[in-house]
């Protein structure tokens, strides 16, 4: 009985210490929604004691013209960040108009299929580990600081959405994964590859029906070393259920080993009746839903192998209209001035 009551306040200590902000290291990161970094952004990044800050690696931006490559843009953020203690998730997308007809066609024609190659060797071989970046650039913009290289690539965002992959096809997605498969690990054996994060519920095809339509194309398991969710939903019940439904396709297809990433969760800070889709909660709401659903995924983490929950997002665009996304022009934890919310220092809170 002692020995059961001695394992009983172990088993509750170790519960209490799971959601104190050391525990939180590493699990809780942003994504970073600007093409560009802008001013102030690296330090307050820095204060919000995120571990990794997920941004997206336009190949459209970086090569404008084939064959040129212009990396001043992820220079200054990686390193940046970087000189901060943040690791940066990229995502890679975005096909030039002289590869692609649009920017969301995938890069599967044959003369785009051997550029984007060449564009993620070029890219691993700049930042992933021993990357030409860390041993000359980065050394003289942030001297005696440590080298943060990249390790994990996500490939492409949202393809289950027609407005960011046409089309928005699973066997289209697998071909282009495994495309990027072959370029990143031939320029880092040792680099890992992320599926896209996709919205659970989407008007083409759902997360997990998509999931299970890529995982019968053949080689398509052996493709990714780590699946991504991006579980928008009106409450946290609606929101743990999309993540346990897309972690049993997973399991169903053998796949239960395999690590997920919550790449993008998130609420607007409008007021409630601003949009009808139940995704904005006001200021104090933002806040409170933001530690209720990080807490929840925290909470689960083992049994569901979640690795990292990445709230979207850290600063308000410019603008925006509630008509195209319903909550991303108001899902930042700062006003666009950088202003903080309430949601900021509740995500502080966690993370500190």
């Amino acid at each position: 009985m002692r020995r059961a009551a001695l394992v009983t306040a172990m088993a509750a200590v170790v519960g209490v210490l799971s959601f104190t902000p050391a525990a939180n290291a590493g699990f809780f990161g942003l994504n970073y929604s600007f093409t560009q970094l802008e001013k102030g952004d690296a330090g307050k990044l820095g204060k919000s004691g995120a571990k990794t800050v997920r941004w997206t690696l336009s190949w459209q931006r970086i090569e404008t013209r084939q064959g040129t490559f212009n990396w001043s843009e992820p220079d200054k953020l990686v390193g940046d960040l970087a000189s901060k203690g943040i690791k940066v998730l990229p995502v890679v997308l975005g096909s030039p108009k002289w590869a692609e007809p649009s920017a969301i066609t995938p890069p599967l024609g044959k003369h785009a299929r051997k550029a984007w190659k060449q564009f993620l060797h070029a890219a691993v071989n700049r930042y992933g580990p021993g990357g030409s970046y860390w041993k000359l650039h980065y050394k003289l913009d942030h001297p005696g600081k440590g080298a943060l290289p990249i390790k994990v690539w996500q490939v492409w965002n949202e393809p289950n959405l027609q407005s960011a992959m046409k089309p928005p096809k699973p066997g289209t997605y697998v071909k282009l994964l495994k495309l990027s498969e072959g370029a990143i690990t031939k320029a880092d054996p040792h680099a890992k590859v992320m599926f896209a994060g996709m919205p659970g519920y989407s008007g083409n095809v759902d997360a997990w029906d998509f999931l299970s339509r890529a995982y019968k194309k053949k080689g398509a398991a052996k493709a990714f070393d780590i699946a991504a969710l991006h579980p928008y939903a009106h409450n946290v019940k609606q929101m743990m259920g999309e993540v346990k439904r897309f972690r049993h396709v997973m399991k169903k297809h053998g796949d239960g080993h395999t690590p997920l990433w919550v790449t993008e969760i998130g609420w607007g800070s409008l007021p409630k009746k601003a949009t009808p889709f139940g995704q904005t909660k006001g200021k104090k709401g933002q806040a409170r839903i933001l530690k209720h659903a990080l807490k929840a995924l925290k909470h689960e983490r083992h049994h569901l192998n979640i690795k990292r929950v990445l709230w979207f997002n850290f600063r308000d665009p410019k603008g925006g209209s509630v008509a195209h996304c319903s909550f991303c022009s108001s899902s930042g934890l700062l006003e666009h001035s950088a202003k903080p919310k309430p949601s900021w220092n509740a995500y502080r809170s966690l993370t500190h």
